[in-house]
C-alpha cells in the first residue's frame, strides 16, 4: 500500500483518536504489519511510548500527561474505533486516572486505573482494571474524547480507598472552583467516609475537604 493510499485509510480513525491509531484497526483499514513496519520507519507513524501496537502520525499536537491513558484506552478496544466505543463504553478511566484527565488536583496516576465491563487479563503491568459491567450514565462523561469518571464519583472512589486527605481536598477544591458540585453536594457524597476520615460526619469532612472552617472549629 502507498503511503498516500495508507494516510488516507488512517484519516477515518485517527482524527477522533488524538492521532492514534492501533494495529487492530489499522489491519481492519488494510494496512499490513509490512505497510505499518514502512510507515514507521519513514517517519509517518511513530509507536506510542508503553503501549504495545498503539501508533500516533507524526506531527499531531502530543499532550505527555494524558496521551499515555489514552493509548492504553485504545489499547483495551483493539480493533473497534473510538467512536463506536464511546456509545456504550467498555472501559472508563477512574479514580486518579481520571482526576488527572479532568485536570483536577495533582494527584500522580502511578497505573491507569479504568472500569471495565468484563474481566481481562491484561499484559500490562501498569493497568488496574476494575469490573463494573454497567457503570451509572451519570458517574461517567466524555472528556476530550475520553469516558471518564464523573468528579463526584472520582472522590467517592478515592476516599472509598483510603486515598491521601489533602490529596483528595485539592481534587475537592478544583471541583468546585470549576462547578462540577457544590459544597452541599459535597456533604452528601462524603458522608459515607465521614468516620473513616475521623469526622463526625459530611458536613465536617466536607468542610475539610474545602478547607473551610466549620462552626464548631470557630467556637475554639
Amino acid at each position: 500500500m502507498s503511503r498516500r493510499v495508507a494516510l488516507s485509510a488512517l484519516s477515518e480513525v485517527t482524527p477522533e483518536q488524538w492521532g492514534m491509531v492501533t494495529a487492530a484497526q489499522a489491519r481492519l483499514l488494510g494496512i499490513t504489519r509490512v505497510d505499518l513496519a514502512r510507515l514507521v520507519a519513514d517517519g509517518t507513524l511513530e509507536q506510542v511510548e508503553g503501549a504495545a501496537r498503539v501508533y500516533r502520525l507524526a506531527g499531531s499536537p502530543p499532550d505527555p500527561e494524558l496521551d499515555p491513558l489514552r493509548a492504553a484506552w485504545l489499547q483495551l478496544g483493539g480493533a473497534q474505533p473510538a467512536t463506536q466505543r464511546l456509545r456504550n463504553p467498555d472501559a472508563i478511566a477512574s479514580h486518579r486516572s481520571a482526576a488527572a484527565a479532568l485536570r483536577l488536583g495533582d494527584l500522580l496516576p502511578t497505573v491507569h486505573e479504568f472500569y471495565v465491563s468484563r474481566r481481562r487479563q491484561p499484559r500490562r503491568p501498569d493497568l488496574r482494571l476494575r469490573v463494573r459491567r454497567q457503570l451509572p450514565r451519570g458517574d461517567w462523561r466524555v472528556a476530550d474524547g475520553l469516558p471518564v469518571c464523573t468528579a463526584p464519583r472520582v472522590i467517592a472512589d478515592l476516599l472509598a480507598d483510603s486515598e491521601d486527605e489533602s490529596a483528595v481536598a485539592r481534587i475537592c477544591q478544583d471541583a468546585v472552583r470549576g462547578e462540577l458540585l457544590n459544597p452541599e453536594q459535597m456533604a452528601v457524597l462524603v458522608a459515607p467516609h465521614a468516620v473513616a476520615y475521623g469526622a463526625g460526619g459530611g458536613r465536617e469532612l466536607g468542610a475539610r475537604l474545602l478547607g473551610v472552617e466549620t462552626s464548631a472549629e470557630r467556637e475554639v
